[in-house]
C-alpha cells in the first residue's frame, strides 16, 4: 500500500486502493478460493467482471434505503457493507489505473465500515463471514488495521481456510501486533498443502516485512500530528473513527 505524503488533507485517509486489490487478489488466486467468498469478493477487485459502475451505485443506493427503512435488520446492514465496498472498488469509486479512491469511493468505503459496526451492535446469532471479509478490507483501506484484524478474525473463524488466516496475519502485522500475526500465519501454513508451504512462507515473510513498515509509518504520522497539536489527524488526513469523517461517524 502506498501513502499520499504530499500533506494535502482528505476527508478520509488517502490510500492507493490498488495495493489492497493486488495483495488480496493475489492471495485469493494462489490459495484457490477465486470468487468463493460469499458476495463476490474477487469480483470486487475487478469491478464486478466489467459491469457498469452505475450498477454499483444503484445497488449502493438501494442498500442504504433498505437499511434506513429496516435499521434493526442485520441483513440490511450487511447489504450496505457489500454494496459500499463494491462501489468503492468500481471505476466510479477508484481510479482503475492508479487505484486511488475517488471522493465517492472514500465515502463508500467509510460507509462499509460504519455499516459493519451497526451490524455488530445488532448482535446477530451468527456473524456473516463474507461481510466480515468486506469489512476487513474496508478497514484496511482506512488504515484502521486493528479493526481490520477484528473483522478478518470473524471471517477466518466462521470460514477457516489458509487464505483467510493469511489475510488475518497480514492485518495483524500492519496493526503492529506481531505475536498475533505469527500465530495466524502459523495457522495459515497448517492449512496449506505441503507442496505449497514454501511459497506461502515467502508470502508471509513479505507480509510481515511490509506490515512492519506500514505500522511504523502510521505510528510516525500519529506522533507528528500530536506534536503539531492536531490530535485526530495524520499526515495522510483524518484518522479513522475521528470526527464526522471516521468510520464510526459515517451515516447510513
Amino acid at each position: 500500500m502506498l501513502f499520499d505524503v504530499r500533506g494535502r488533507r482528505k476527508r478520509v485517509v488517502q490510500v492507493v486502493y490498488l495495493g489492497l486489490a493486488i495483495l488480496f487478489g493475489a492471495s485469493l488466486v494462489f490459495f484457490g478460493t477465486g470468487s468463493g467468498v460469499n458476495g463476490g469478493l474477487f469480483d470486487a477487485f475487478t469491478g464486478g467482471g466489467g459491469g457498469s459502475s452505475s450498477v454499483f451505485t444503484d445497488q449502493y443506493n438501494k442498500a442504504r434505503e433498505r437499511a434506513q427503512v429496516a435499521p434493526r435488520s442485520p441483513a440490511a446492514q450487511t447489504a450496505v457493507v457489500r454494496a459500499s465496498y463494491n462501489l468503492a472498488a468500481s471505476s466510479e469509486g477508484s481510479d482503475q489505473q492508479t487505484g486511488a479512491l475517488t471522493d465517492k469511493g472514500q465515502a463508500a468505503i467509510t460507509a462499509a465500515a460504519a455499516a459493519w459496526e451497526r451490524y455488530l451492535r445488532l448482535k446477530p446469532k451468527t456473524l456473516d463471514a463474507g461481510s466480515a471479509q468486506f469489512a476487513a478490507l474496508a478497514y484496511g483501506a482506512l488504515q484502521d488495521f486493528p479493526s481490520a484484524a477484528k473483522a478478518q478474525r470473524v471471517a477466518a473463524t466462521e470460514r477457516p481456510s489458509a487464505n483467510s488466516w493469511f489475510q488475518l496475519a497480514d492485518f495483524y502485522y500492519r496493526a503492529g501486533n506481531v505475536k498475533a500475526g505469527d500465530k495466524a500465519a502459523a495457522e495459515s501454513l497448517r492449512r496449506t498443502p505441503a507442496d505449497q508451504r514454501n511459497t506461502v512462507r515467502d508470502l508471509i515473510k513479505t507480509s510481515k516485512k511490509d506490515g512492519a513498515q506500514t505500522a511504523k509509518q502510521i505510528t510516525a504520522a500519529r506522533k507528528a500530528a500530536r506534536k503539531q497539536g492536531q490530535k485526530g489527524t495524520s499526515a495522510f488526513g483524518p484518522l479513522p473513527g475521528t470526527g464526522a469523517t471516521g468510520a464510526s461517524g459515517a451515516t447510513p
